[in-house]
């Protein structure tokens, strides 16, 4: 369902803000340019002429404030705009890549009677359910006549779903919290909840994990328990507990289990597997329907997940000669096991099995796919020699995977390798021998012949300790962000002939984090005295420039900053001891929004104050809402207008601090976890609706629509715990 637009039949535009961004008459049809005059013909526009298939492209084109415009210019492009669902599909393009993919997760899976409960949150409106059902096709019939007994959804329904669903909620002046769970005395160190949001795992410090779940018929409440262990490699910390889909695989020391999430929302055991030795490895794929765990004696197996809704053993890949470590590519297609001395690649095959595709001896302490999995990068001590070498492993456009020449340094070793999301980049970490802070980065891409090349001479860097302060690529692949000192910032930006052009970023202090923005048109750099976020962008002069400064009031030890997901926002709060406190610092503890107006400036659009020092901010999904969390107890919800303003919608109250608030995928729900480890599970209900409740589910809890200020109680000692 598209929302509701006034078409312009009259050709006068006038003021009418609903009409910005497009051009009055008289300015869009005689214009002067180096002294030639432009006078368009009178007849009908010729736009219109354009059969659909090349109009559609060309509308395409447009932003979706252009695409809002040009709807409002006569009823054919409105008929046309509406019927191709242009404004739902250029407002989900702007989504985070992974977000889109969790919305689609969620439209595929979604019944009726759920997206019908879902709406009566935001509206009384009865018929808009209806509408959207009529995105979905009819049952489909098999060649034999039988009915598959699922209806499919059309071409555009996620988009179309959850751009209705966000001009809901954001219609909401103002939400009244329903609280639907809370969970005492959790002493977790990790708490997410489900893409559907209809399951909370919360991991303990004693390596178990608890399972919480809500169906249509009764409130949350424990579902399942399971025990997990974790180890550290040589790369980083990983945990043997997966999460994926509606699968969860948990591992302790010999026995993997692979719990499920059931259509009717309840939760399951539906494998253990008892392994004699020790599991090394275990990993579950993107799309939760495959598993493959290793053990210390060189078993490994791939575990699949059939249409009978059963585990069956896939694949035994076992090398007894070594011990194995496995993962999954990115998309879940290869699985790739490794020791030192040997690395293969096994591809799923139409058969539901898994053939070998790849096998490779280099030595290589580290094995890991590029983010896009078109690559493999390894790199170790090369056969005992003190030397360290790379290699890529490269998948080719006929299937195949071809294996680069070493990577190495002529003064020392190459340590690290690290590739670009797209994969036409990777980056070579370098150390001269017998120098241990003496560091170099190169930049190799991709040609034409599948070979890797140098584009970039040896630049020298500096590398922190921790390692995601290291060189980063920004989302698109297409600029590498660096330090070359204390004092100096560099972004590198890859052109249209492939090379790789510096802006000098000059830093009054050192930086204490720096990172781009979902699009890569922005990067906010955090000043390591902590008084301001800078953000520069990237103009169409191909350089990167400084576009808004954010101060802070307070030099506290912790501040933070982060994008929304669709990259027209930026959040940022500073943290502050509560030994310092006095009246004049807590009445500045603020979590400030700015916006990105379009032409290269970055605006204040509002100051969220709290009693206390902020320890979140986050935004939602779909970048219209945020959730902050504070010291003073509260956590509050504001909101994007229409207009671009923000308003609180709710204060969500403790009784001690609280330490993270975040919202569910569909940004329905709201978890925060207070306390000695106290979650809440909150419901967001527009203010004035009336919900069915199911048995046993607590009543609305009390909420007060301070617009963006929550509240001015002094926090107090005993709310530390």
């Amino acid at each position: 369902m598209e929302p509701p637009i006034t078409v312009n039949t009259s050709g006068n535009y006038g003021d009418n803000p609903d009409c910005a961004g497009v051009t009055p008459e008289i300015s869009r049809y005689v214009w002067n340019s180096n002294g030639m005059s432009v006078v368009p013909c009178q007849d009908q526009c010729s736009l219109l002429h354009l059969p659909e298939p090349p109009l559609l492209r060309l509308l395409g084109y447009l932003s979706f404030r252009e695409i809002l415009a040009t709807a409002k210019t006569c009823t054919y492009l409105n008929q046309v705009i509406t019927d191709e669902h242009l404004l739902a599909r250029s407002w989900f393009a702007k989504l985070a890549t992974h977000q889109q993919n969790q919305f689609k997760e969620i439209a595929r899976d979604i019944s009726d009677r759920d997206l019908q409960h879902w709406l009566r949150q935001f509206t009384p409106d009865t018929t808009l359910a209806g509408k959207l059902c009529s995105q979905y096709l009819a049952e489909q019939t098999t060649d034999d006549g039988r009915k598959t007994g699922e209806t499919q959804k059309k071409k555009y329904f996620p988009q179309v779903l959850f751009y209705t669903v966000s001009k809901l909620m954001a219609d909401c002046r103002q939400f009244k919290p329903v609280l639907a769970k809370e969970i005492l005395d959790t002493p977790g160190y990790a708490i997410s909840l489900s893409t559907h949001g209809d399951h909370l795992v919360i991991l303990s410090n004693h390596h178990t994990g608890t399972i919480f779940g809500c169906t249509a018929n009764s409130p949350w409440h424990k579902q399942a328990s399971f025990s997990f262990d974790y180890w550290l490699t040589a790369d980083l910390p990983i945990s043997n507990f997966e999460t994926h889909g509606r699968h969860v695989l948990a591992c302790d020391k010999h026995t993997a289990t692979i719990l499920a999430y059931n259509a009717d929302n309840s939760c399951t055991e539906q494998l253990t597997i008892f392994h004699e030795g020790r599991i090394s490895s275990a990993d579950l794929s993107c799309d939760g329907h495959q598993a493959v765990i290793t053990c210390d004696d060189g078993s490994a197996r791939i575990h699949s997940w059939n249409d009978a809704g059963h585990w069956t053993l896939a694949a035994d890949i076992t090398d007894v000669r070594r011990r194995l470590k496995a993962r999954f590519s990115p998309d879940g297609s290869r699985v790739l096991t490794h020791s030192n001395s040997c690395t293969k690649i096994h591809r799923r095959n139409e058969e539901g099995g898994w053939t070998l595709e790849a096998t490779s001896d280099f030595y290589a302490e580290s094995v890991t796919f590029s983010p896009d999995g078109s690559h493999v990068l390894m790199y170790s001590c090369y056969r005992g020699i003190i030397a360290k070498i790379a290699k890529i492993l490269s998948l080719n456009k006929d299937g195949g995977w071809l294996e680069s020449a070493p990577l190495t340094h002529n003064e020392g070793s190459v340590i690290r390798v690290i590739a670009s999301p797209d994969g036409r980049h990777v980056i070579t970490f370098n150390r001269k021998d017998g120098e241990t802070d003496s560091i170099t980065m190169k930049i190799l891409s991709r040609d034409s012949n599948s070979d890797w090349t140098e584009t970039t001479d040896n630049i020298p860097i500096i590398l922190p300790n921790d390692t995601r302060l290291w060189p980063k690529f920004s989302p698109d692949g297409c600029h590498v962000m660096i330090s070359k000192s204390d004092s100096n910032l560099e972004i590198l930006s890859c052109d249209k002939r492939g090379n790789w052009m510096p802006t000098s970023i000059p830093c009054l202090e050192e930086s204490k984090r720096a990172f781009f923005s979902p699009d890569s048109r922005h990067a906010a750099i955090i000043g390591a005295g902590y008084r301001t976020t800078i953000i520069y962008s990237y103009d169409e002069a191909r350089v990167w420039t400084e576009s808004g400064i954010i101060p802070h009031d307070l030099d506290g030890p912790y501040t933070d900053a982060s994008f929304s997901s669709d990259s027209s926002h930026i959040v940022t709060f500073c943290w502050y001891p509560v030994t310092l406190w006095n009246d004049n610092i807590r009445s500045k503890f603020k979590v400030k929004i700015y916006g990105y107006n379009g032409y290269g400036k970055w605006l204040p659009k509002a100051f969220i104050r709290h009693a206390g020092p902020i320890y979140s901010a986050r935004f939602n999904a779909d970048s219209t809402h945020l959730v902050t969390a504070s010291q003073d107890g509260t956590a509050v919800v504001s909101g994007r207008c229409a207009n671009g303003s923000w308003v609180n919608k709710v204060i969500l109250r403790h009784t001690r601090r609280v330490k993270f608030a975040f919202f569910s995928v569909d940004s329905r729900q709201v978890v925060t976890v207070s306390g000695s480890h106290n979650v809440k599970i909150w419901r967001l209900v527009a203010a004035g609706m009336v919900l069915d409740n199911p048995p046993g589910t607590p009543q609305a809890a009390t909420g007060q629509g301070v617009v963006l200020h929550a509240g001015n109680q002094k926090p107090e000692a005993n709310r530390q715990n």
